[in-house]
């Protein structure tokens, strides 16, 4: 079987490059979610080729030309559309370099074309392409345009696009209003990297030197619960107990004014993703506190939910409306999202002996590296392209 894939990223190697021109040190979601996904389909097919654009515009770089040689991992080709750096003429470039990247390619039975319908220049390409090529397409759907988008032209262009689609990967079941009904579709929450299973174990700070440290790491923006946690976690008052938090966001300085004024609560600030993952396997407790109340929850599964499972370390997380029950017996659940309700889980959780809480997280990376895995997760596409077509 051979794969197309069209999206607006690269190989890791060269991502971390252009992170290096626009003095970035993290990864983006998007570029991780497709990376993983691209080597899991490798795992699983024959070929893969992939288009993009790069992730790159006026906003990250003054190059007017943005060209980069293509590259091959394995049995993955990567071609870099050239362009030119200017709005409009961006993406007719990389809408038409994809086409005719597509109808160059030589003709081979048991083709399809995977997408992330989001890159609106990259899926046009590749529904027109497999039209004329007569091959079947799936929309990858990590967000719904009408929750997201705020511009009323590009909401149009993208809600078109994921419609011209012949199947869906979704991340939650609600997903499916958005989309043609009768259109086939699996549900697939995310996945994390396969190689973790090899990661060595790491003791703990609670181990070591008696200390509980509580990590959350992503935006710091108080719509996202951060406020009320934190504030839980300082009227928890839990001995031996230090909440860090990582990342930047609206309530940084708020945050600062905390740690000032409560030691046990430290602003870590933005770090490389590596120095977090390694924190985390070292912490006694992981948080998401994110609110169920908004309705772009239905719509969502948190990256940082896998990230946080397959490190081995328990998590706490919200009732998110988007989270599958299978996940519930290997979590932690904030079922009261105020200050009062994080402060009585935290009790809770603490209360229980470490042995315990280690064995329920052990059961849960142990879980999403038997289920939840690149290479597992696109072996259930490939399953689903076979079977619907």
């Amino acid at each position: 079987m051979r794969i197309i894939y069209g999206y607006s990223n690269c190989t890791d190697a060269l991502y971390r490059k252009i992170c290096s021109e626009r003095n970035v040190s993290t990864m983006a979601p998007d570029q991780k979610y497709h990376s993983l996904m691209i080597k899991g389909l490798a795992a699983n097919v024959d070929e893969v080729r992939c288009f993009s654009g790069l992730p790159i515009n006026r906003a990250v770089t003054a190059r007017k030309l943005v060209s980069e040689p293509d590259e091959q991992e394995g049995n993955v080709h990567y071609h870099y559309i050239t362009t030119l750096n200017f709005p409009v003429i961006r993406q007719l470039m990389v809408f038409f370099g994809t086409l005719f990247g597509m109808l160059r390619l030589k003709k081979q039975k048991d083709t399809y074309a995977v997408c992330d319908f989001l890159n609106v220049a990259v899926a046009m390409a590749i529904i027109v392409g497999c039209k004329l090529r007569r091959i079947k397409k799936i929309a990858i759907v990590t967000d719904i345009p009408d929750m997201f988008d705020s511009g009323s032209m590009s909401k149009k262009v993208r809600n078109f696009a994921l419609r011209r689609f012949d199947a869906y990967v979704f991340l939650t079941e609600y997903m499916k209003e958005f989309t043609p009904e009768g259109k086939p579709y699996i549900v697939m929450e995310g996945h994390v990297d396969s190689e973790a299973a090899f990661a060595p174990p790491q003791e703990t700070y609670e181990e070591t030197l008696g200390k509980k440290v509580v990590i959350y790491a992503g935006n710091i923006h108080a719509k996202y619960g951060i406020e009320y946690f934190v504030n839980g976690f300082v009227k928890a008052d839990i001995p031996d107990a230090e909440l860090r938090v990582y990342g930047h966001g609206d309530y940084c300085e708020k945050l600062q004014s905390i740690a000032a004024e409560h030691p046990q609560v430290r602003y870590m600030g933005v770090k490389d993703n590596a120095e977090v993952v390694a924190e985390e396997q070292r912490a006694s407790l992981l948080v998401n506190p994110r609110p169920t109340a908004p309705i772009y929850t239905k719509y969502s599964f948190p990256s940082k939910n896998m990230e946080y499972m397959v490190s081995g370390t328990p998590m706490m997380t919200t009732v998110l409306p988007g989270m599958p029950e299978e996940y519930y017996p290997y979590v932690w659940l904030i079922e009261d999202e105020t200050e009062d309700g994080a402060a009585q889980a935290l009790k809770a959780f603490f209360a229980l002996p470490f042995a315990e809480r280690r064995k329920k997280a052990q059961a849960a990376r142990a879980f999403v590296l038997e289920n939840k895995t690149n290479v597992a997760q696109a072996k259930r596409i490939v399953d689903f392209l076979t079977e619907q077509f």
